[in-house]
């Protein structure tokens, strides 16, 4: 099983999807979406193939995880101000 996941589920659609995504999606953005690759590894390991992720494992990925939103949301978050300029 954990080789048909590899397999299939890895190599077979997730890089055929990334690649197809990525033409259109601004570099910024990918790269940070990019940099979550092991953070969805693990937690679909724990989901799909019952793998072992303990707390520290889930604390990273929360981590890692609140780490991009908040880059992503930071326009929203603190917008610059336009009448200002240096």
């Amino acid at each position: 099983m954990p080789i048909l996941y590899g397999g299939l589920g890895s190599v077979g659609i997730a890089y055929t999807l990334q690649v197809i995504a990525q033409r259109d999606a601004h570099p910024a953005h990918s790269a940070i979406i990019m940099s979550l690759e092991g953070v969805f590894a693990a937690i679909g390991g724990w989901l799909l193939l019952n793998e072992m992720l303990s707390m520290r494992g889930f604390f990273g990925c929360s981590l890692m995880l609140t780490g991009m939103l908040l880059s992503e949301m930071s326009v929203f978050l603190f917008p610059k101000n336009k009448t200002q300029q240096i």
